[in-house]
């Protein structure tokens, strides 16, 4: 299991039988979003860079700790290279040939489209509300740029960045997951709810609410993932501290699993599909869950705040 940790520059290579850190991977200031590539050889992380000083500007920091797109070798547990990738970099994606990774940055409304082997960047800026994570369709000629202050996603070309459509969703979308048959599934902090979106229109179908229970400031639907059969969706709720179980066949909430740890946000499903683990950031650690049980078996003790994780040998 592979965990960023934001606030110590890491990439924390977790074993989950053991229950323990068993290597650290330095890549940079405030790694956030994390993709696999699709042969589980090598990791993608957004890696932030060091967070703005009081009057705006970046803190000064070494090169080690600058914004960009680290690649890391997963089997030699090393830093490859890191590419430019504009600033702050918040999500990535990747194509299903790996050949192109998607990077958005929240802090000034860009899709990046970085070319893996060559470095060559395109760039579109969002002239409208708050980027927030990106998503590549399974066929890779769409990306969804996932837009929190206007409540839509922008379908956009994924050759070329041009805008396709501008889909209405619910308010404060944070993240979105492809599933089969050309649906996506965004998933949205205020009033949380689910938005099931056909992605061949770009269109979205129904709204699904979810009841969660009272927090301050309220709790929201952070990131979500797919049982291995499609049939399930499992969605981290935040401040909720829970992990929502959504069936798609129904479209309604079906089950609530509790004590997940504090702020659950990233989400990741074990190869076999029995086992999930969620990334806690304020409670520094990872939720070992049991999907038949619907338990949490244990959480493991990872330092920096753990933000997002990701699951080699799928």
């Amino acid at each position: 299991m592979l965990v960023t940790a934001e606030e110590t520059g890491q990439v924390a290579v977790v074993d989950p039988a053991k229950g323990e850190v068993t290597a650290t991977i330095k890549v940079g200031a405030r790694p956030r979003g994390l993709r696999l590539s699709h042969d589980g050889r090598r990791l993608f992380v957004a890696v932030g860079g060091p967070p703005k000083a009081a009057s705006g500007a970046p803190a000064p920091s070494g090169e080690a700790d600058a914004a960009g797109l680290a690649i890391v070798d997963v089997a030699g547990r090393k830093l490859m290279r890191k590419l430019r990738a504009g600033v702050a970099p918040f999500d990535v994606d990747l194509t299903p040939d790996g050949r192109t990774a998607f990077v958005s940055s929240n802090e000034t409304n860009e899709v990046f489209a970085v070319n893996v082997a060559s470095g060559a960047v395109k760039k579109k800026a969002l002239d409208t509300g708050k980027l927030e994570s990106v998503a590549i369709r399974p066929d890779g000629r769409v990306a969804y740029a996932i837009m929190s202050g206007v409540d839509e996603v922008y379908a956009l070309d994924g050759r070329t960045l041009k805008p396709i459509r501008r889909i209405g969703v619910g308010p404060h979308p944070h993240a979105a997951l492809f599933a089969p048959g050309d649906v996506a599934f965004v998933v949205a902090e205020w009033l949380p709810t689910l938005s099931i979106v056909d992605a061949k229109k770009h269109e979205e179908k129904a709204r699904v609410g979810v009841a969660l229970p009272p927090a301050t400031p309220p709790a929201g639907l952070q990131g979500a993932v797919a049982s291995r059969d499609g049939q399930r969706l499992y969605v981290t709720t935040g401040r909720g501290r829970s992990v929502i179980v959504f069936d798609v066949a129904k479209k309604a909430v079906v089950g609530k699993i509790d004590g997940v740890g504090a702020f659950p946000r990233g989400i990741a499903i074990s190869a076999d599909g029995g086992k999930l683990y969620t990334a806690n950031g304020p409670s520094n650690d990872v939720a070992v869950i049991d999907v038949a049980s619907g338990k949490v078996e244990k959480r493991i003790k990872v330092p920096g705040a753990p933000w997002g994780v990701a699951v080699a040998g799928k």
